[in-house]
Parts: structure tokens; sequence; C-alpha cells
């Protein structure tokens, strides 16, 4: 994939596209996503990068559901003599 895109967007767009990519990649809202994604061929190779996981919300939901399963097994020592049922 080439760093340049071939072809220029048109002055609007570009003007849009560069205050959505002046924001924090975790502050875009669905419009902001959906035009990235619309223009997605545009963009640089460390711009994909730097959005990848408001682009691609698949690859955000499992690191945080990595992230959740590991902070709650750390968390929640078993005790064996807690878990038996009193007769």
């Amino acid at each position: 994939m080439d760093d340049k895109p071939k072809e220029k967007l048109d002055q609007r767009s570009q003007e849009i596209l560069d205050t959505i990519l002046e924001k924090a990649p975790d502050t875009l809202n669905k419009d902001d996503v959906g035009f990235l994604r619309a223009r997605i061929s545009y963009l640089k190779k460390a711009q994909i990068e730097e959005y990848d996981s408001t682009l691609n919300p698949k690859v955000k939901k499992e690191k945080a559901k990595e992230e959740s399963s590991q902070t709650s097994e750390e968390s929640e020592p078993v005790n064996k003599d807690n878990a038996k049922t009193k007769k």
C-alpha cells in the first residue's frame, strides 16, 4: 500500500478529513468514523494504524474483552474452603 493516495480529495472533503484527523481516535463520533471508513484509501499507513481500533471496532472489543478477563482473573482469588456448601 502506498503512503500517498493516487487521487486527491475535493477541497471540502479534505478539510473535513483534516479536522477529523486532529481528534483523538477515542473521541470520534459515529459520523466521523463513517467518514474515515469511506475515505480510508486517502489515509496514510500511519493514520490507518493510529485509528485502527476505531475503524475496526471488533479489534477494539476483543482487546477490551481480553483486558477485562485478565483483570477479573487477577482480582478474584479462588478460596476453595469458602466455595464448599455447608449442610
